[in-house]
Order: structure tokens, then C-alpha cells, then sequence
């Protein structure tokens, strides 16, 4: 009988690590959209460079955009498809996702900075990331490791 009910507590605990909480849904799902849309802008950008450069100084600041190039937009692509591939992989609950999530966000955060200069710094981008990553980091203990079951 004892050895009944730790198994049976077992396949209750496994089942209910399956669900994934709501908030975690939501993250995960904010984190697809944001994703794909900076992957398909950046592509856009990255192929479009000409295009965009008109569009970049008509509708922001710049008067200028020597300072960035297409393998520029390309990297961001990169670095939007890398953080997707996280978001992904915490989706299916993989702590290494919030690794690869984590680390390809703060590069995308930061590469205008290096890339440019200081003054490509976005408060926004930074206060969005810090919620993502804090969102996160408040789900982190249903991520596992590797596949449990």
C-alpha cells in the first residue's frame, strides 16, 4: 500500500509539472511575437539596407546612417532568432532556455550601443527586457534541466 501511494504521488507531481502556468504562457507567447516580428524586421532591413536607410533618417533623428551597415541588421536577425530559439525551449520548460533567452536579449540590447554609440541606448528596450527576464526568472522553478519524463 505505502509503495502504491509514492508511486501514485509520483504521476500526480509529473502530471501537474506538465501544466504550464498562465503567466508563463504569456511571457512565452509575447516572446514568440516579439521574436518573429524582429526577425522578419531585421531580415527586412538587412536586405532592404538602401530602403531602410531612407526610411531611418526621414522618420527618426538621424541624419546619417553611416554608422551601420546591413551585416549590422543581420546580427540583430541573428540575435532575434537565437532569443526565439529560448523562448522555444522554455516553452517546453528547458532551463537552458532561459539561458539562451536571457543572454541573446541583453546583446540585442546592447549591440546599438556598441555598434553606434551611447546614444542608441533604449530606455524601453532595457525596462521591456528587465520585465521578460524578471517574468522569467518567476517561472524559473518549473524549468528542468533535462526531459524528466
Amino acid at each position: 500500500m505505502t509503495i502504491f501511494l509514492k508511486q501514485n504521488d509520483n504521476l500526480t507531481m509529473n502530471n501537474k509539472s506538465k501544466i504550464r502556468p498562465p503567466f508563463l504562457s504569456a511571457l512565452c507567447i509575447l516572446s514568440f511575437a516579439g521574436g518573429t516580428a524582429g526577425f522578419i524586421g531585421y531580415f527586412l532591413a538587412s536586405v532592404f539596407f538602401k530602403k531602410s536607410s531612407e526610411l531611418i533618417i526621414r522618420y527618426s533623428s538621424w541624419h546619417s546612417t553611416d554608422a551601420i551597415s546591413p551585416l549590422y541588421f543581420t546580427i540583430l536577425m541573428v540575435l532575434f532568432a537565437i532569443s526565439l530559439t529560448g523562448a522555444i525551449r522554455i516553452w517546453k520548460f528547458r532551463k537552458d532556455g532561459f539561458y539562451i533567452y536571457s543572454i541573446s536579449q541583453l546583446a540585442i540590447l546592447f549591440l546599438p550601443v556598441i555598434w553606434v554609440d551611447w546614444n542608441s541606448f533604449s530606455v524601453s528596450n532595457a525596462i521591456f527586457t528587465g520585465v521578460f527576464i524578471l517574468g522569467y526568472l518567476l517561472n524559473f522553478k518549473y524549468l528542468r534541466s533535462r526531459l524528466s519524463y
